[in-house]
């Protein structure tokens, strides 16, 4: 049994890496901003410590740990994105590295762009290779949840898959339960580097393809609809708020152009590595939408 201390664990990815971890027996610490996520937490077994996430707040709860992973959320303002990650690593570095897995929940760009939304990403991983040289940085692609969740009762009722990505664009898709598997493999052994390792699932799958298949599933006739930039920024809107639904849309603006090949990894030698065997599509669909 390992004592985590798990950044985001209140979040849907968060949430599911959490499980995973209790599951096996281990202990988790859990650095929260409200009363209210430190009382749902605790009601799950997780020691939760209200901070504000400051390189002194955080560096007490770091030293009582054996393990850390910093996951940072896709879905929050850059600016806060990066404060999060530098005091972290501040503390971590501090506390003279407990292991780490660093969790980026989105792709990341090999150059700076000129967008903050996508920049940031890379100066969190330049940052985290300056200062914790030996930290493997998870990188995901797409989750699958956004077809089961947010876009679940357009899909059921209307028989339309709505993504930016282009139809013909393959996409390594990952689901929220792949990336706890990853995680949990990561911190049981010594393999990876410290380096980026990109994390998806099992193959690229088109827009296309993943209509026909779900379609399969599921038993209804399944359009694959690219949607604009813009129109997801509206659809977020009531969701995330004006400013980070802007960001959020500016980042897949980037990824589904220039960023696009990233979003087709070949996970092969890291599921190697870490002697990782996730479901197929088709099983996660199956569970998903029964």
């Amino acid at each position: 049994m390992s004592t985590i201390l798990l950044f985001n664990a209140t979040g849907a990815q968060g949430n599911t890496i959490a499980n995973r971890l209790l599951e096996r027996g281990d202990r988790i610490l859990a650095p929260v901003r409200s009363k209210t996520s430190k009382i749902v937490l605790e009601e799950r077994n997780i020691t939760a410590f209200l901070t504000d996430f400051s390189t002194d707040s955080l560096l007490p709860l770091i030293e009582q740990v054996d393990q850390v992973v910093l996951q940072i959320p896709a879905t929050v303002a850059p600016k806060t994105m990066l404060n999060i990650a530098q005091n972290a690593i501040a503390a971590i570095e501090q506390a003279e590295h407990p292991k780490v897995i660093f969790v980026i929940s989105s792709t990341i760009p090999a150059h700076y762009t000129g967008y903050p939304s996508v920049d940031v990403r890379l100066e969190m991983v330049r940052m985290a290779l300056e200062k914790l040289p030996n930290t493997p940085i998870l990188s995901a692609t797409e989750y699958l949840e956004n077809f089961s969740t947010a876009y679940r009762d357009t899909i059921l009722k209307d028989g339309i898959i709505p993504q930016t990505i282009p139809a013909d664009y393959p996409v390594n898709y990952l689901s929220w339960e792949d990336l706890a598997t990853y995680v949990a493999a990561a911190l049981d052994t010594d393999v990876l580097l410290g380096k980026v390792y990109p994390i998806g699932g099992n193959e690229g799958i088109t827009g296309k393809d993943l209509a026909q298949r779900l379609s399969a599933v599921i038993g209804k006739p399944l359009t694959y609809t690219p949607i604009s930039h813009n129109a997801l920024k509206n659809f977020l809107t009531p969701i995330l708020g004006v400013e980070i639904a802007k960001d959020y849309a500016a980042f897949y603006a980037w990824q589904d152009t220039e960023g696009a090949a990233m979003l087709n990894p070949d996970t092969t030698n890291i599921r190697k590595l870490l002697h990782v065997e996730l479901p197929s599509f088709e099983q996660w669909a199956m569970t998903s939408f029964s």
